[in-house]
């Protein structure tokens, strides 16, 4: 990261921050990153006009640009030792991470100084053997050897990179442990000597208010080395892309912090309920209560039509029976033929997984409540607008929906839904209620737990063409475990915890 970047993030922290020490830890290390700034464009100027002087002076013999190359010695250790004192100091989990950043900065700075300090003593030993042998003649033997000499060193800064980048190619992700209970068992696999990343799937609420908040977490062992631990640090960055949206972020240097109450308390906006409440016994016993139903359940993640490369009239077909191996499907307006978005298997979880909110979709959605002779099925039609949909383009899909509508009938009602937050179980269950019920079927039948029987009927029903019998490898395949915690349902992994080797 150049001075320039650093400058303007630090700048971007010191805004935000509500804490007054913070905010002068970080004016001062803010004046350091400008001297610093300061200082190396006029050590290049003046490198650059005292190598323009030797030329000048001594055209034929080529001085290594040394004053360029070689800063002084220990430039960045008092710069290290203080962002060191800040990092134990800190509470703030994002300038934890902040001045871990600035640190791995300073410390590839003095890899690049070693390097040309290296550089520069080769050219110097170069210079001199080429002056005091200047009427030597040289053997072929003694020829080779001189261009058989490594090549120059790259330019510092493009050295450093291809070092970080090499050092980074190196690293392996390993699953550290998995788990279906609650975070707290999180303990016995962090480790001291680690820095480990965490995915963790926490219900909030119940019944119309239920959600599952998904928690990035970042557990940075004591005995790891400032400079693995800022490295490991950017590096897990990479992985909180890979887990996708998570609801907030925690970080944990003592395993008396990895647990629910501890977490919770952090987090307490994140887990009051969409009515207002909070409670940490309530989202305790959520948890025990998906643990004993999932108890003996397969855990393996189902595909969808579009990683099988399934044609959309196979799945509008499966999605007419009353058992099919669909029950939702997703089509892209306007195409001609119709274009499959996507389709699945495991109902409303698994299409809300699958939205794009930078998309207007319609698709249709199988709703069975109960099982065998009191099960009752409900088609109903969706018009997904998502909420990063821009004005012109909203406008442009939605004069699709009567087309579309008429590819997707019959069905029993329509509703619309606005961004990924509108497509749960509850607030789906909530719209259609009062337009499912027929003489033989009354409001009362539209519950979430009808619900989940039919499901789990339709599941059971279809699982030897979904292959459910096969265990998923959540020792080895780090996809599958992210993919149980996100989309496994109630029955799937509650945590995974990651680490680079």
């Amino acid at each position: 990261m150049g001075f320039d970047e650093s400058i303007q993030e630090l700048e971007g922290f010191a805004a935000r921050s509500q804490r007054d020490r913070v905010k002068r830890l970080l004016a001062k290390h803010l004046a350091v990153f400008e001297g610093q700034k300061e200082a190396a464009a006029q050590e290049l100027e003046e490198a650059r006009v005292k190598e323009q002087k030797q030329k000048a002076a001594a055209p034929s013999v080529k001085s290594p640009p040394a004053a360029a190359a070689a800063a002084p010695e220990g430039t960045f250790g008092a710069e290290k030792e203080e962002l060191n004192g800040f990092l134990s100091r800190s509470k703030s989990g994002r300038v934890k991470g902040l001045l871990e950043k600035h640190l791995a900065t300073f410390e590839d700075k003095e890899e690049e100084q070693e390097s040309l300090s290296r550089k520069a003593s080769v050219r110097s030993v170069k210079s001199a053997a080429s002056t005091g042998a200047a009427e030597a003649t040289i053997s072929p033997k003694q020829s080779f050897k001189k261009h058989a000499d490594p090549e120059p060193a790259a330019e510092p800064m493009e050295a450093s990179l291809r070092s970080q980048q090499s050092w980074t190619k190196q690293l392996t992700l390993k699953i550290d442990g998995t788990g279906q209970g609650m975070m707290d068992d999180m303990q016995e696999v962090l480790d001291d000597a680690k820095v480990q990343f965490s995915l963790v799937k926490i219900p909030v609420g119940s019944g119309t208010f239920a959600r599952n908040k998904m928690i990035y977490m970042e557990w940075v062992g004591e005995n790891v080395p400032a400079m693995k631990r800022a490295k490991q640090v950017q590096k897990g960055q990479e992985l909180k892309s890979l887990f996708g949206h998570t609801h907030a972020s925690y970080s944990m240097s003592t395993k008396e912090q990895c647990t629910l109450d501890e977490c919770a308390k952090e987090l307490k906006s994140v887990f009051v309920t969409d009515s207002g409440t909070f409670s940490t016994s309530q989202i305790k016993a959520e948890l025990e209560k998906r643990i004993a139903a999932a108890a003996g359940s397969p855990r393996r993640g189902r595909r969808t039509a579009k990683d099988m490369n399934i044609q959309e009239d196979v799945v509008l077909k499966e999605m007419r029976k009353n058992l099919g191996r669909f029950n939702w499907v997703l089509l892209e307006p306007g195409a001609d033929p119709l274009k499959l978005f996507n389709a699945g298997s495991k109902s409303i979880d698994e299409m809300h997984d699958n939205l794009d909110e930078t998309k207007v979709l319609f698709g249709l959605i199988r709703l069975g409540f109960g099982s065998g002779a009191y099960r009752r099925n409900k088609w109903v039609c969706v018009t997904f607008i998502g909420s990063q949909v821009r004005p012109m383009q909203r406008g442009r899909d939605l004069a699709q929906r009567g087309p579309m509508e008429t590819v997707l009938k019959p069905f029993t009602t329509g509703i619309e839904v606005h961004g990924k937050e509108d497509a749960t179980v509850s607030s789906i269950l909530d719209r259609v209620r009062p337009f499912v019920v027929s003489d033989d079927f009354d409001k009362s039948g539209v519950t979430e737990e009808a619900y989940r029987e039919a499901l789990a009927e339709e599941m059971k029903e279809n699982a030897d063409f979904w292959g459910d019998d096969e265990e998923p490898d959540f020792d080895n395949d780090h996809v599958a475990v992210i993919n149980s915690i996100k989309d496994g349902g109630d029955d799937g992994l509650s945590w995974g915890v990651f680490s680079y080797a």
